[in-house]
């Protein structure tokens, strides 16, 4: 029986990896499904049929992990579903615009990729096909607050949460009780738009300045190490850094709330597209 191997980063406690692989939501009659870590290609999978997504997989530490996925191909078909840009340095807007998608995907059978405006086929994050954005939800709260579990977001008197929880049937129940929701994670900005809800969003990556569906930006100026100061009669003793939480100032934000706004068909397009992308992988892989 032939294969398709699905390679993207296999990460048990982060909610968008766990739910962005197509082939949760895409089925392939007469193949046999396996699933595999792109941090580690294995040879054994070689002359099997490739699928690359979903997430920021464009991204430096996955270069090469993406070329030798290319010397395993052996005349079957390497396809990339729903990838995107990732860099840090993204002070200046042009660094995103002219990011280098061809040293990743030139020797791709066929590409669709998260980010719009880039000369490929737009396929958004596969997670818009689960049936839970299909449940209606009531709004309770002028705002709510999604912090991505590194890069937390303080707000005072508003609900929050983060992408620590791996419930999406939660997730989305917490995002849709929200008329606009403030958050630092890429998945809450795309779950939230689908569910017809303002976004704001706290970038900590590029990924966030190439959704299709744009939320509102508050341009974090930059992200501070998280740290706990311990005095004793107003003399600093100790200080403690968290490795691997920061934080930043949002002064203003509220100034940012101009520019956000809903997408009531972004949920329908962003199926859509992924829908028509599996018809051509059928055809690609058939032939």
């Amino acid at each position: 029986m032939n294969s398709i191997v699905n390679y993207h980063v296999i990460d048990q406690k982060n909610i968008g990896d766990l739910l962005s692989s197509p082939l949760d939501y895409f089925t392939f009659p007469g193949y046999n499904i396996e699933r595999a870590d792109i941090r580690q290609p294995q040879t054994t999978t070689r002359g099997k049929h490739a699928i690359v997504g979903g997430g920021g997989l464009l991204y430096s530490r996955f270069l090469d992990n993406i070329a030798e996925l290319v010397t395993l191909k052996e005349g079957k078909k390497l396809i990339a579903w729903g990838i995107g840009q990732q860099t840090y340095d993204f002070s200046n807007l042009e660094n995103i615009k002219s990011f280098n998608y061809s040293q990743y995907l030139d020797n791709f059978d066929l590409v669709g990729i998260r980010d719009i405006d880039f000369g490929y086929n737009w396929v958004p994050c596969a997670s818009c096909m689960h049936k839970s954005f299909d449940k209606k939800r009531e709004i309770k709260h002028e705002f709510v607050v999604f912090s991505h579990k590194k890069f937390q977001l303080n707000f005072e008197g508003f609900p929050r949460m983060t992408n620590e929880d791996i419930d999406l049937d939660k997730i989305l129940d917490f995002l849709g009780s929200g008329e606009t929701i403030l958050t630092s994670s890429y998945h809450g900005a795309y779950w939230g738009t689908l569910l017809g809800r303002k976004v704001l969003a706290f970038p900590f990556s590029s990924k966030f300045y190439t959704l299709k569906h744009r939320p509102g930006i508050y341009h974090v100026s930059k992200w501070n190490q998280s740290k706990k100061r311990f005095s004793v009669f107003g003399k600093l003793i100790y200080e403690f850094r968290y490795k691997n939480k920061y934080t930043c100032k949002s002064d203003g934000w509220q100034d940012a709330l101009k520019d956000c706004r809903t997408y009531p068909d972004s949920l329908q397009e962003s199926r859509t597209s992924n829908q028509s992308y599996y018809s051509q992988i059928l055809k690609l892989i058939a032939d």
